[in-house]
């Protein structure tokens, strides 16, 4: 945003052209004064009398001041005031649209469903001014009673719409070429700078006072003629609504207090139903006591040229005062100020809109303070893990590297998983709008059920999935081949290795009655075989063992095949891989069993979505599924995959507890359209609500906020949370942008991520529990770069564990 010169041009108002141009040098007590709510903007200088520019000062002559945010705000000179002290005219204007008003009339008409557009044309019918940059904010019909100016008639339309006026010309050369009304969502922009105490904030006061609170109120509106439109019709004869948890805190000797409510609205077709919600927001903001605030900050931006600490008109500020016990955090925005070019001391702004931050850092620290103290009364317990996890720390660093690894390539394929998701189309023709090459797919259904899965590639629809039975068929027989002829061959070695060591123990005589012993174990104790021999031989002879380690392994490879065969949907590369080394057959057939569960598993998952692709049938929310414990009155604000359909119903599902008398409150907007409280009982601990979407403003349309309602300082647990399209409720299921491909995947992949200290605390909890002790070693082994030397230490604690 570029920094404006300062200069002031002054026009002729009967022909648009520039007269005059006052350097900044040349003017001082210079003020504008602005206002966003009415529009208001005035401008005061003064120059010295006699010269050039100051004969150009006259009554109805326009002065043309280039702001902040680049606009050219025109001023119309209402006043000039003449000082013969120090020879000096002082000149009031304001601006210049207050001309409008005096440039037609608007005849009392009802105009129906039309655009803001359309209203803005219609207001400046007939005038310089014109209509420029708009948003769009749906249709709307609004019935004037009586003759209005052209003014007051555009004031009706922003607060219909709910948008906000800013006025503007653009120049070229010496000559005014534009008069234009814009009507934009909202002015200035949301800069995230911080107001902060000893900086640029003077003060803030926080007052708390119960003055408003109500436990019913009563609301009602003026009609057409001496109609007075209540919620008698749709409430039970009544004309108010009340809260019963107000009523508990609030009511003396059993009776309500009453509050009385009429919208400030410029609404003309007020219904029943509008006020009874208007009631029910306005009623939220009266059961408790309100907190108001008066902050006094002043602009350093311009004071030391720091372009970063501007404030401009509109804009969304943070304001920071840590004298406050807890420290204060608001957000406000600026609706109002004095500025001056001249003296940028003078810099003056008004704040509204406050809302109350917590802070983040403050919440963590008190967790932290809490668990620590937890964990302060199981010090000597704590102690005793540290000590075990040191002495895993070996192990566990071995298998560090391997882990680091596996995370990037587990984050590398979710982040590829998510970024080329598409969207399935299920049809029985052959999609024809919206074609990407190579990433749409069509499941064609033209045949029946299951149907078959075809890519675009950009000229033609081509098949996705092969003939799978006949794929299938010839890989079985060729697995069954490779797998015969590795078990062939490994039974040879064995066969080779066991004559070998019949003509080693003829040739042994004097360790005979040892090798007999050992003999007689095995028979006896067909279980400790491997342990013994495999023990007794290394210290001896290195080839003997590996005859055992070929033994087991012949072993291991039969229940392998068994397992193979009934679930192999490998390929042929996968079993040429088996074939190269005997070490290897058992991992590689299960990773090619795991390949085969996961093309298993990508199909029912392709089938699933295209099944659930239906109204009601997939969870909405991102990040869903995550627990939070909060004592804030906003539990968290969930993101949806989808735009909000205005009118259509949604089903709010959620799994969590709050405490007597608080309820779980669903708002749209980010907490300004309540939609309803997750009441109705779906199962146990399970709750729902069914709501019809309200019209989303800009930046929220895809945003749903849970509360923790109505108070603030409450604990609320929530497990998950799901919403989905219609009127039935549903458990939690994952949204298909989170889904991995098999829930094994996920599984490995959490457990790969655990960092170093997670890794060796789990193994401290095998070594405690000896049951399962095998399977740890096995996945010990696995992540390992040096196997053997693992297996041997794991053989020594065996061996030490069989001598105590």
């Amino acid at each position: 945003m570029r920094t404006p010169s300062g200069i002031l041009h002054v026009v002729d108002f009967k022909t648009d052209q520039i007269v005059a141009a006052i350097q900044p040098q040349d003017y001082w007590d210079d003020k504008r004064q602005w206002e966003i709510k009415n529009n208001v903007d005035m401008l005061d200088f003064t120059v010295f009398d006699g010269t050039t520019h100051s004969a150009t000062l006259q009554q109805q002559n326009l002065v043309l001041k280039e702001v902040r945010d680049g606009r050219i705000v025109p001023y119309v000179i209402r006043e000039t005031e003449k000082n013969s002290d120090n020879r000096s005219i002082t000149t009031y204007a304001s601006g210049a649209w207050v001309q409008i008003a005096k440039s037609g009339i608007i005849k009392p008409q009802r105009i129906e469903g039309e655009t803001v557009n359309k209203y803005i044309d219609m207001a400046l019918v007939g005038m310089k001014w014109k209509r420029g940059k708009t948003d769009y904010a749906g249709f709307h019909t609004m019935t004037i009673d009586e003759f209005i100016d052209p003014l007051t008639f555009l004031k009706k339309i922003a607060s219909l719409f709910k948008l906000e006026i800013q006025y503007r010309v653009e120049v070229q050369g010496s000559q005014i070429i534009g008069w234009y009304v814009d009507m934009i969502q909202r002015r200035g922009r949301d800069t995230g700078k911080e107001i902060e105490l000893g900086k640029d904030l003077i003060g803030v006061t926080r007052i708390e006072h119960s003055r408003d609170i109500c436990t019913a109120l009563v609301g009602f509106v003026k009609g057409e003629g001496d109609n007075v439109i209540t919620i008698e019709s749709i409430n039970r004869g009544l004309p108010y609504i009340v809260d019963n948890d107000a009523f508990q805190r609030w009511n003396e000797r059993g009776k309500h207090k009453f509050g009385f409510y009429t919208p400030e609205t410029e609404e003309l077709n007020m219904t029943p139903e509008r006020l009874m919600t208007l009631m029910e927001i306005e009623l939220k903001k009266r059961v408790n006591s309100s907190v108001s605030y008066e902050v006094e900050a002043q602009s350093i931006g311009r004071i030391f040229g720091l372009a970063h600490e501007l404030i401009n008109e509109g804009d969304t500020i943070r304001i920071k005062d840590t004298g406050f016990t807890p420290k204060l955090y608001l957000e406000a925005r600026v609706i109002a100020g004095d500025e001056s070019f001249t003296d940028p001391t003078q810099d003056k702004y008004v704040f509204g809109d406050y809302r109350e931050i917590t802070d983040p850092n403050e919440e963590l620290r008190k967790i932290y303070n809490r668990i620590l103290s937890k964990f302060g009364e199981k010090q000597e317990m704590l102690d005793q893990l540290d000590k075990l996890v040191k002495e895993a720390n070996e192990t566990a660093s071995s298998a560090k590297k391997e882990s680091e690894a596996a995370k990037t390539l587990a984050e590398k394929v979710q982040e590829n998983i998510k970024n080329n998701t598409v969207e399935i189309i299920e049809a029985k023709n052959p999609p024809t709008t919206g074609l990407k090459p190579n990433k749409t797919l069509w499941r064609d259904m033209s045949n029946g059920k299951p149907g078959i899965l075809k890519i675009w590639t950009g000229t033609a629809w081509e098949s996705v999935v092969p003939d799978v039975e006949s794929v299938k068929k010839e890989t079985l027989n060729q697995v069954n081949k490779d797998i015969e002829a590795t078990k062939t061959e490994l039974n040879q070695k064995v066969k080779e290795a066991q004559n070998q060591a019949t003509g080693q123990f003829n040739e042994v005589q004097e360790g005979l009655q040892g090798v007999s012993r050992t003999i007689t174990n095995i028979e006896n104790k067909q279980g400790e075989i491997n342990k013994k021999v495999t023990q007794f031989e290394q210290d001896s002879n290195g080839f003997k063992t590996s005859i055992e380690s070929l033994t087991k392994k012949d072993n291991d490879i039969s229940n392998t095949l068994h397992t193979v065969e009934q679930t192999v949907e490998g390929t042929k590369k996968t079993i040429s891989d088996v074939q190269q080394t005997t070490s290897e057959l058992k991992q590689k057939t299960t990773e090619m069993k795991e390949e085969a569960g996961k093309i298993s598993e990508k199909l029912q998952s392709v089938e699933k979505k295209v099944n659930n692709d239906k109204s009601g049938g997939r969870n909405l929310l991102l990040k869903s599924n995550v627990k939070y414990e909060k004592t804030d009155y906003l539990i968290n604000q969930y993101n949806s995959t989808e735009n909000f359909s205005t009118g259509e119903e949604y089903t709010f599902v959620m799994k969590g507890s709050v405490p007597q008398g608080q309820k779980f409150g669903i708002w749209q907007n980010g907490g300004s359209s309540n939609v309803g409280y997750a009441t109705s009982v779906y199962a146990n601990g399970i709750t729902y609500v069914t709501f019809k979407a309200v019209a989303a403003t800009s930046g929220n349309e895809r945003k749903l906020s849970l509360y923790n309602y109505p108070s603030s300082t409450t604990k609320s647990i929530v497990e998950w949370v799901a919403l989905y399209k219609g009127n039935k409720p549903q458990d939690w299921t994952a949204p298909p942008e989170e889904q991995v491909t098999t829930d094994e995947f996920t599984q490995k992949t959490t457990e790969i991520t655990k960092s170093v200290d997670g890794i060796k605390e789990t193994i401290t909890k095998v070594e405690n529990n000896q049951n399962g002790f095998d399977k740890r070693v096995a996945t010990v082994e696995k992540d390992a770069t040096t196997i053997k030397q693992n297996v041997s230490f794991i053989q020594n604690t065996q061996t030490e564990q069989g001598r105590q």
